[in-house]
């Protein structure tokens, strides 16, 4: 266990981490964004590690139905090469949420994702279809931040970038969710193995 004296919190160093990427709409267009807009989540990938040993003990691949503007959800799917047929067997946010809870313990799991814009949003997505968000704020780790101050850079480096640098052999293609995960994994190994501690950042 690690005291932070800062914030008065401890931090189990073999808590089981929960990495998570998600895929979600978005609006580029310079003019016609729809009135209360918000990017809905599209797809997910989330890979449990175990916090003692680093292996899987569990995964998520998903796809989930954008119920708000699926109208609006084309240009991204493109984008992250999703396609009509994908979607014919995509989950329900509910349902991704129920999944999310089979492997994310509150208190006892790092939530991660590589940047800061997963926990949004989810957050958001819950707020709109009235759902408790399900991930505590205290448990969400910025690799992309953490890698940022291990590094002593003034900027953020891109997952692929850091994957590059780690000497992590990137997985899959960009911008799908499970291979973007994975990535996310190897990079998170890594530092761990090289004796960064999630408590290194988070204090």
């Amino acid at each position: 266990m690690i005291f932070c004296k800062k914030h008065g919190i401890l931090f189990c160093m073999n808590k089981n981490y929960f990495v998570v990427d998600f895929e979600f709409t978005q609006y580029t267009k310079p003019v016609g964004k729809p009135r209360a807009f918000f990017s809905e989540i599209i797809e997910i990938g989330a890979i449990l590690i175990d916090g003692e040993t680093f292996e899987i003990i569990g995964e998520i691949e998903n796809f989930v139905k954008p119920h708000f503007f699926p109208n609006h959800a084309a240009e991204s799917m493109e984008f992250c090469m999703i396609t009509e047929a994908d979607m014919e067997e995509a989950i329900e946010f509910s349902d991704m949420l129920e999944r999310m809870a089979s492997m994310y313990v509150p208190g006892e799991t790092y939530f991660v994702s590589w940047g800061n814009y997963d926990y949004h949003v989810i957050e958001r997505g819950c707020e709109r279809h009235q759902l408790q968000n399900p991930v505590l704020k205290e448990d969400y780790l910025d690799l992309a931040a953490a890698y940022k101050i291990y590094k002593g850079d003034h900027l953020t480096t891109g997952l692929a970038k850091a994957a590059e640098e780690l000497q992590v052999t990137a997985e899959g293609f960009g911008h799908t969710a499970y291979d973007d995960a994975m990535n996310t994994v190897g990079v998170l190994i890594k530092l761990l193995d090289r004796g960064w501690a999630p408590g290194d950042f988070m204090c």
